[in-house]
């Protein structure tokens, strides 16, 4: 059994920001853990919002997560646009832009996120092994892979979200409804991809053109008057 501890549930969630600040953010679920047990989550929710709740998984080791504000300045934007990050969440306004993380290039890796459309079919996407676009936006589209997000029953399946853009039509979107926010995981091992949206598979393809196998990640800011957001982008570099 804990022992009841006398600091304050005010004191216990500042202990959070340091843990997170000095030690990263598995240390960080650890002490969540610890604190929640203790009877401050009301305190230590106020202080690092309903973040700091997420569940301990050990699934999550390895992930490096890139929204994290450490590793905001290692984000470039290429082309029309911007996008604008507040705690965490990272909105596009306008395009068509990329918004490209520099700090690594990438060949085989898991990508995990999530994503809400604040409209219905608000467009945006999630790119893949593309070689320094420089100013040229479209290096991403032409050089990469685009994972779609934006409409679940397009006319052409290949754009239905959750596809590899424009070569792999998905099985489906398999997305929630418009406001709240789904999660995905792409895996990429060779000239392999595979698509899941809140952990139902949708694509599973092999390129046989194997168009690229290495390169940077990033996410597509698109200007159709409609809002995206993008939250826990993290990425697990594998064998």
């Amino acid at each position: 059994m804990l022992a009841r501890s006398n600091l304050s549930g005010t004191n216990w969630a500042k202990i959070l920001i340091l843990a997170h600040v000095f030690m990263g953010r598995n240390c960080l679920k650890l002490t969540v853990l610890f604190c929640a047990l203790s009877g401050v989550a009301v305190a230590a929710e106020r202080l690092l919002g309903p973040v700091a709740f997420e569940t301990v998984s050990i699934e999550e080791s390895g992930f490096i997560h890139l929204l994290l504000e450490e590793n905001l300045p290692q984000w470039r934007q290429c082309g029309p646009g911007r996008f604008v990050v507040t705690n965490g969440v990272a909105t596009g306004v306008g395009g068509m832009g990329l918004w490209w993380y520099v700090g690594c290039q990438f060949t085989n890796f898991v990508l995990r996120g999530e994503f809400k459309q604040e409209q219905e079919i608000a467009d945006s996407g999630i790119f893949l092994r593309f070689p320094d676009p420089h100013d040229d936006p479209w290096v991403a589209v032409q050089k990469g892979h685009e994972v779609e997000v934006g409409d679940p029953e397009p006319e052409d399946p290949t754009w239905r979200t959750g596809s590899i853009y424009s070569f792999q039509a998905s099985t489906s979107a398999n997305t929630r409804p418009i406001g709240e926010w789904n999660t995905y995981e792409i895996r990429c091992v060779w000239h392999r991809y595979s698509v899941k949206i809140n952990n139902a598979l949708v694509t599973d393809w092999v390129d046989s053109q194997e168009r690229t196998a290495h390169g940077f990640v990033g996410l597509q800011n698109y200007d159709d008057g409609k809002t995206v957001r993008h939250r826990r982008v993290r990425i697990k570099v594998l064998p």
